[in-house]
This record gives structure tokens, C-alpha cells and sequence, in this order.
């Protein structure tokens, strides 16, 4: 099963895509291709599909024509990647209003896309998504990216990316049944 998670914004977008393994198709260890890094570890075993960012453009573009950017984005990398379902981060009230209205208009491009696609979507918490990975809800945005650093095997992955491969760990690990989803799927 391929999980695509979304950290949205509308400028940049992470993207990661992992695939849960079984134990007896894949040893454990550290695999690298020319265009990705896999890391298969644990008795849940996680595969690192790919992972990046979508760059929609700065505050100069039109935020209606960055939507469309992501939504067609989102459209190309679902049809390559081949997601069973799509985790992504909640909204939440960080910065500023203006910055969470502008999330959310990201994350409503995101659910298009996965509904469009009829991907099942699973959206988590930041800090349940940082409790889950890192082991603490307050983890920083650095704490949790050395931990997919040394969880997946992930290398010199922006930012973005690595919140994004965080998102599909806490669903990764919610599915095999070691914890319950924060919100259901399709929910």
C-alpha cells in the first residue's frame, strides 16, 4: 500500500510517498536508485517512494493560478505514484489568521485533488503527527526531520518534504494498528 502525504502551503508543497512492505518481500536496510532513497526498516517496514516539493511560485503569481498549480500538481503525482490514500496535515492556527486562511485554501486544493482521484484522505494534527514520529508533540520542524532522516533513510530533503514523508509515517504507523487515526479516513 502507497501512502502520499501532503504538507500544504501556497507557495511550497512537500510531498512523500512511502509504500508499507511486507517483512517477506524486502530484507532490511537502505536501498538508493538514481531518483530515490528506500529505507526498509522495523517490522511495519517502510519504503521510500519519493519525495519533494512542488514550487507554486511567490506572492507576485496570482494565488488562484498557485491552486490550480497544486491541484494539477497533485493530479500528475497521484496518477504517477499510484496512492492508495492521501494523509495530510490539519490546519492549524500558527502564525497568523491570514497565514491559516491561506493554508487552508492549500489544503481545499489538496482534498479536490484526492477526491478527484478517489483516494480516501486520513488528516492528522501537527502535534499528533510529531508525537507519533519524534515521540513529542512540541518536536521542532528540525527534531522531526532527523527523525525521517534516520527513520527512512531520507537524505537532504527540504524541509517541506520531510513534514510531508512525517505525515505519511504517522498514517503509515496508524494503519498497522499500533495507534488509532486522529480522524478517520474520508473524513
Amino acid at each position: 500500500m502507497r501512502i502520499l502525504g501532503i504538507d500544504p502551503g501556497t507557495r511550497v508543497v512537500g510531498f512523500g510517498c512511502l509504500e508499507l512492505v511486507s517483512g517477506r518481500t524486502a530484507p532490511p536496510g537502505v536501498l538508493r536508485s538514481r531518483n530515490s532513497v528506500a529505507a526498509v526498516h522495523g517490522p511495519g517496514r517502510h519504503r521510500l517512494v519519493e519525495a519533494g516539493v512542488l514550487r507554486l511560485g511567490d506572492s507576485g503569481v496570482p494565488i488562484e493560478r498557485r491552486l490550480l498549480d497544486l491541484a494539477e500538481g497533485l493530479d500528475r503525482l497521484i496518477a504517477r505514484l499510484g496512492p492508495a490514500v492521501l494523509a495530510v496535515e490539519e490546519a492549524f492556527f500558527g502564525k497568523s489568521v491570514q497565514s491559516a486562511l491561506r493554508i487552508g485554501e492549500a489544503r481545499g486544493a489538496v482534498l479536490v485533488a484526492a477526491a478527484r482521484a478517489g483516494l480516501p484522505v486520513a488528516q492528522y494534527p501537527p502535534a499528533t503527527i510529531k508525537l507519533r514520529v519524534a515521540g513529542a508533540g512540541g518536536a521542532s520542524k528540525q527534531a522531526l526531520a532527523r527523525m525521517v532522516e534516520a527513520g527512512l533513510g531520507a537524505r537532504d530533503l527540504p524541509l517541506d518534504a520531510s513534514d510531508a514523508l512525517a505525515v505519511a509515517w504517522c498514517h503509515a504507523l496508524s494503519t498497522e494498528g499500533r495507534v488509532r487515526p486522529e480522524t478517520p479516513m474520508g473524513g
